[in-house]
């Protein structure tokens, strides 16, 4: 048995305080083979989540970024309809007690709600050192696009579309969307899905680098898991820098990016997985990634 298979397994984050009985089956997570798999599991409410399930999520993530035995996540949803429809609407967060003498809530909670709401789901996807992949079996409609595209790697089922809907419903796109879908696609396409909100198919997703594979449904477990699979045995903290390289290009003028590219190189070269890298290298055999 290797070391790693002696380790024990990290701690799930559960549900927060103030959720209804049985929440915790709202949303599926496991770690198997250094992978932790997220599966939204509200396939009667089209896996629209609500702020438990959201701030679960949250939690998650930012255990996959602190805990090294988690390699790489997966996050997917129940059926084959709906991968997620954003944010349930229908079940109300908890809104802090007004003060004494104010007859109800005071200017600010609602940036408070925002800002620990879907903007932290969206960062702790966006920040999580380990690679994110994201399995979309059917629609992503509001905040559910916004999940999907903040991952990493996006697979897609053929029938799986991607809708905005914020417009159409007279509201603003939140948790960063417009920061992150600029990035993606440019200005003007970015106006166009926000404006007009019509549905984007996989297949035109991924023409526009939305997405990077489109499989038959029946084929997307099967692919979601080879490719997990091969990024949880790649060297671990070597593919989050990366991530944290390929990121920040898009903000940092060329000189602050290279004297981060060579911090972060520096780093890696004290890795246990760099001592691999040359020990492989020397023995002429395939390195053994450790993850850290």
């Amino acid at each position: 048995m290797s070391p790693d298979a002696e380790r024990p397994g990290p701690a799930i984050p559960g549900t927060p305080p103030g959720a209804p009985p049985g929440a915790d089956a709202e949303l599926g997570a496991e770690v198997a083979d250094g992978v932790l798999w997220l599966r939204i599991n509200r396939p009667e409410a089209q896996n629209a989540i609500p702020w438990y399930v959201r701030d679960r999520l949250t939690a998650c993530f930012r255990m996959a970024h602190a805990t090294p035995v988690v390699r790489a996540v997966v996050l997917t949803g129940t059926g084959e309809r709906h991968f997620c429809t954003g944010a349930d609407l229908r079940v109300r967060p908890p809104v802090p007690d007004p003060p004494p003498g104010a007859d109800g809530p005071v200017v600010g909670t609602t940036m408070h709600l925002m800002r620990t709401g879907f903007q932290a789901l969206m960062c702790a996807v966006q920040d999580c050192e380990k690679p994110v992949l994201a399995a979309v079996n059917g629609t992503a409609a509001g905040g559910g696009a916004m999940l999907a595209l903040a991952a990493d790697l996006v697979l897609a089922a053929e029938g799986a579309r991607f809708v905005d809907v914020f417009a159409g419903r007279g509201l603003i796109p939140d948790g960063g969307f417009t920061h992150l879908l600029v990035r993606l696609v440019g200005m003007h396409k970015a106006k166009e899905l926000c404006l007009l909100g019509e549905p984007l198919p996989a297949t035109e997703a991924a023409a526009l680098g939305l997405v990077n594979r489109v499989v038959p449904a029946a084929e997307l477990e099967a692919a979601t898991r080879d490719w997990a699979a091969r990024l949880a045995s790649r060297p671990t903290r070597t593919l989050g820098w990366t991530k944290r390289l390929l990121h920040d290009a898009t903000t940092l003028d060329r000189d602050r990016l290279l004297y981060e590219e060579a911090a972060l190189i520096e780093l890696n070269q004290a890795t246990a997985d760099a001592a691999e890298r040359m020990a492989a290298l020397a023995e002429r055999r395939e390195p053994r990634w450790r993850g850290w």
